[in-house]
């Protein structure tokens, strides 16, 4: 599997995650050393703190998730992917751009 492939099978595996309520394979689609950053809170470090964060997303009622990468690069040991966003949270519709 190319890097740009894995990429793109971890953000599938994410978005399957959160669509199934399963905050551990969610989790799981981050390496053990990573860090989320999400908009109006704490950075998150380790896959427990990632976890805990997506389990209250779930819980919250986060549902419907699409994750469509547009563009993804490789700059030596680093690989960045650039895309969108879709999603729901109750009644209202989220959608935006998604940097990893």
């Amino acid at each position: 599997m190319s890097i740009p492939e894995g990429i793109l099978a971890r953000t599938k595996a994410l978005a399957d995650g959160i669509n199934n309520g399963d905050s551990a394979a969610v989790a799981s689609s981050y390496t053990a050393d990573a860090a989320a950053l999400p908009p109006g809170a704490p950075r998150m470090d380790g896959r427990e703190a990632i976890k805990a964060f997506w389990q209250g997303a779930i819980d919250m009622g986060l549902t419907d998730v699409a994750i469509d990468a547009v563009e993804v690069e490789i700059l030596g040991d680093v690989a960045t992917d650039v895309g969108t966003i879709s999603a729901r949270l109750g009644d209202a519709e989220l959608t935006g751009e998604n940097t990893s």
